[in-house]
């Protein structure tokens, strides 16, 4: 494997990106580069070391042994290049530029928005590129460099803080609301066509929580978006259970029961950053931002 050393480190990143993409094709787009291009550096790289780094088959490529060890020294030091972009930026006391913060759809829609203006009133220099996504973005590889979660970082490399607790509750539209009148327990509303909401790991608690504590229950619709459910039930269609945060902010909306005390028990969210970042001057800044903020906002996380 001496010829290796003839591999520059973009042949390791078209390598790599081959491999993650099964097939040149994929790996193209993610490159951002035409097809033939892919497949002809690949041809060239495998020319230059003399060895057969993918079996193709119309299944698609499939790493050879040789391959495998070139892929494992590239995902090395591709690690490395995350490690000293994470350094140099971290080390960064310049108050301009760009933050990038990842946070799941409810906290991006309900919660961020409502405090940039401020934000940049304070750093005039400064940009919020706001990443709403509810899978988690790894702060490792600088796909964001502040993450909001609902549940704490498990993660030695990330530095945690809990920022608020939050609560859910019944809602629905505001005139049907008001025609319900007083309701104190979910068994009142007894036949009531509630909006589920689905492809979530909470979900089938979620639908659980609905059949056991309200009579007859009728699942009118549904969707893998708490945002989505937010606008259905402000549009009437049917009540809706969801986070005091969305339920309470919600043009439209008005609360029948909030919070509920047996549903969804009082959840944390947590704020995370990758420890290398913890002195970079734009990260700080938001970062006290965000935490004065969710203390002004506790009523509305907890109902």
């Amino acid at each position: 494997m001496q010829e290796l050393q003839k591999l520059s480190w973009e042949d390791y990143r078209y390598i790599l990106a081959i491999s993650r993409a099964d097939g040149a094709t994929k790996a193209a787009e993610m490159l951002g580069v035409n097809v033939s291009t892919a497949f002809r550096r690949l041809e060239k790289i495998e020319r230059s070391i003399q060895t057969l780094l993918f079996d193709r088959s119309r299944k698609g490529y499939v790493l050879t042994e040789a391959g495998q060890e070139v892929v494992h020294a590239a995902e090395i030091m591709e690690q490395a290049a995350f490690a000293a972009d994470r350094i140099v930026t971290g080390h960064d006391q310049q108050l301009t530029g760009e933050v990038r913060v990842t946070a799941t759809e409810a906290l991006a829609t309900c919660f961020l928005p409502r405090h940039i203006n401020s934000f940049q009133e304070k750093h005039p220099g400064l940009t919020v590129n706001i990443i709403s996504e509810n899978r988690l973005l790894s702060l490792a590889e600088r796909e964001a460099d502040i993450a909001l979660r609902p549940k704490r970082p498990s993660d030695e490399t990330l530095i945690g803080r809990k920022i608020a607790t939050f609560n859910w509750g019944i809602y629905g539209g505001a005139d049907f609301v008001d025609s319900l009148g007083a309701i104190h327990s979910p068994k009142a509303l007894k036949g009531h066509g509630f909006i589920t909401w689905a492809g979530n790991a909470l979900s089938q608690n979620y639908e659980t929580w609905l059949e056991k504590s309200v009579p007859n229950v009728q699942l009118v619709c549904g969707s893998s978006s708490l945002i989505t459910n937010a606008l259905l039930a402000s549009n009437s269609v049917g009540l809706v259970l969801l986070p005091c945060l969305v339920g309470e902010s919600w043009p439209g909306l008005k609360a029948v029961i909030s919070p509920l005390s047996d549903f969804g028990a009082s959840r944390e969210i947590w704020l995370a950053i990758h420890e290398d970042m913890r002195q970079n001057a734009r990260v700080r800044a938001l970062i006290e931002h965000l935490v004065e903020a969710a203390h002004k906002e506790a009523l509305l996380f907890e109902g």
